[in-house]
């Protein structure tokens, strides 16, 4: 019974956790501020609340939560593509990949430097053994928080959201290397604790890589049909990946990250991401109401260091990154927007925190140093990437740079590969009028082909679309987060080619609302079988909707008006025949 009550009070802990985040988020909404903060401050609330009630419980939610992080890293894997690093050429690549080691070394050998003259900066380590998890906590950045305020400025396909987003991911990896270094250092042998670990790790990464290919590939091809499905079996391999490399002595997020790098490249990658992205936010959340909640009240030391360290960081970055970027020739506002991007710490820095603790590296007052300078800077940053190109543009002009690069020249999406443009005519779903439609566009508008992009479940049809020159990604349209991944938000023109009998999961009218969110600007042509239906889709704000049977219906008409002319012409000939 016992066991039973606990169960329950942990569910408790997590339904008022949940409630009280959303409060406070639809609260600091209005004042334009990071779900994140609303978070952490829910958390803070809630521990002066209900922790005397629920106790022990509360760390069942924490190790709950925990897994917002494995399917954060997980996604990080499915997103990354080494090809887009290095296709911003050698420097740029150098850059962003030297980016975290850089500042990590600088600050870690800061605090050495510091601590060899007896001086000690508030918001630094106190002691030797936690150096390494200050300078880590500087050198990274929040790709939850980053991510999440440049989806909404619809900047992730900018020069600077690039630059942005791939140093975010390299940052990540670096994260979980420093994780799983940290979680060695009780052993007796110190740092080399970790290369029996490295050695298993890598034995584990080339089972799976292998198995993902030989087997995940078939069976991923055999479930294209079912992509719930196929968004169950992602998780399951994201798990079993978590799993083998806790085994081998490493983190949990490590082995997340293989895992998602493992199945990045397979079809069905995106439609997995954009399923697991919604489960990712809701542990996430969780995972920093419960950082809240295991907050000690803010002191002013506390506050004071917090201070300093954010102060650090945004320094680091300027500094350390902002020149590299320049010297990789990415011009003014590019380099100086990407670093404003990065002005905040990671999420992955309260990681290191409950290891430091245990180890006795850092006392609760230095964590909670690094747990307030993640607020703080994430709250500086949700007001500095919302202006970060006219920030870029004034900091430009007091240090008298050239801006270079604009800042906004378009990236990479699904719709766009080597000699192609941008695709900006988006087909949703490939069914009989979708094919028709291309036979007609290629018999009398060719020129189009290499605009459009069809997204469509069914992977039968799409290396023969592809052999006919017509781009085609694996997606449920149904689901708003795909239609966003595959960069819907550039279409000037949308085509629903199926009606409403004929999808699954969504409508014409539910299709029209997500393109228009995404893409106002879009006209967005649907398919109807009654009339009632175009009136409906029209004021929904459909561009046009074309009705089947009454286009059918005109079609018959003419060949009925055809055949009769075709009768009596007939009839006349033979009469004439007679007469003569």
């Amino acid at each position: 019974m016992g066991r039973e009550a606990s169960g329950d009070d942990v569910v408790t802990a997590i339904q008022i956790s949940i409630i009280a985040a959303s409060i406070l988020a639809i609260s600091l909404h209005r004042l334009r501020q990071p779900s994140l903060v609303a978070f952490i401050l829910a958390g803070l609330l809630l521990g002066a609340v209900i922790r005397p009630i629920l106790g022990d419980s509360i760390q069942g939610t924490e190790r709950i939560s925990h897994l917002g992080l494995v399917l954060l890293v997980f996604v990080i894997g499915l997103e990354l593509d080494l090809r887009k690093v290095l296709g911003l050429g050698k420097a740029p690549a150098a850059a962003i990949l030297l980016q975290s080691p850089i500042a990590i070394a600088v600050v870690w050998g800061l605090q050495a430097l510091l601590r060899s003259m007896d001086v000690h900066v508030p918001g630094l380590a106190g002691r030797p053994e936690g150096e390494l998890i200050f300078a880590a906590a500087a050198a990274l950045s929040s790709t939850a928080v980053v991510v999440r305020l440049l989806a909404d400025r619809f900047d992730l396909t900018s020069q600077a959201g690039r630059v942005t987003v791939l140093t975010l991911i390299a940052q990540d990896i670096c994260a979980v290397t420093v994780i799983s270094y940290l979680s060695t250092q009780g052993s007796d042998r110190g740092a080399w604790a970790i290369v029996p670990s490295m050695f298993s790790g890598a034995v584990v990464t080339v089972a799976m890589a292998w198995t993902a290919r030989r087997l995940l590939t078939h069976v991923m091809r055999f479930m294209a049909a079912a992509p719930d499905l196929i968004a169950l079996s992602a998780l399951a391999w994201c798990f079993i990946g978590s799993a083998a490399f806790r085994m081998a002595g490493l983190s949990a997020e490590m082995g997340a990250l293989v895992a998602g790098l493992t199945i990045g490249s397979l079809p069905q990658a995106s439609e997995v991401l954009s399923k697991v992205s919604n489960l990712r936010d809701f542990f996430m959340a969780l995972f920093f109401v419960a950082l809240g909640m295991s907050l000690p009240p803010p002191s002013v030391s506390a506050i004071l260091g917090a201070c300093m360290l954010t102060g650090i960081v945004i320094l680091a970055r300027f500094v350390l990154f902002a020149p590299t970027l320049l010297a990789a020739r990415l011009g003014g506002i590019v380099s100086l927007a990407a670093t404003i991007n990065l002005a905040q710490l990671s999420e992955f820095s309260l990681l290191f925190l409950p290891v430091g603790m245990a180890r006795g590296a850092i006392t609760q007052e230095e964590a909670s140093v690094i747990s307030y300078a993640l607020m703080l800077s994430v709250m500086l940053s949700s007001f500095a990437i919302r202006y970060n190109y006219s920030l870029a543009r004034r900091i430009a002009g007091w240090l008298g740079m050239g801006t270079g690069l604009s800042g906004r020249e378009p990236a990479d999406r699904p719709g766009t590969g080597a000699g192609h443009a941008p695709a900006d005519i988006y087909l949703l779903g490939c069914h009989l009028h979708a094919e028709a439609l291309l036979r007609r566009i290629r018999q009398c508008r060719p020129d189009l082909l290499g605009r459009i992009l069809i997204i469509d479940y069914n992977l039968i049809h799409h290396e023969r679309l592809r052999g006919q020159g017509v781009r085609v990604v694996y997606g449920d349209i149904s689901n708003p987060e795909m239609l966003r991944h595959a960069g819907i938000e550039r279409a000037k023109v949308v085509v629903s080619t199926i009606p409403d009998a004929f999808l699954r999961g969504t409508t014409n009218e539910q299709l029209i609302d997500s393109v228009r969110s995404m893409a106002p600007g879009a006209r967005v042509i649907t398919t109807s079988v009654r009339e009632e239906e175009v009136a409906e889709q029209t004021a929904r704000g459909a561009f046009s909707s074309i009705c089947e049977p009454a286009q059918a219906a005109q079609a018959y008409l003419d060949a009925i008006d055809q055949a009769i002319g075709a009768s009596q012409a007939g009839g006349c000939m033979r009469s004439g025949r007679r007469d003569v």
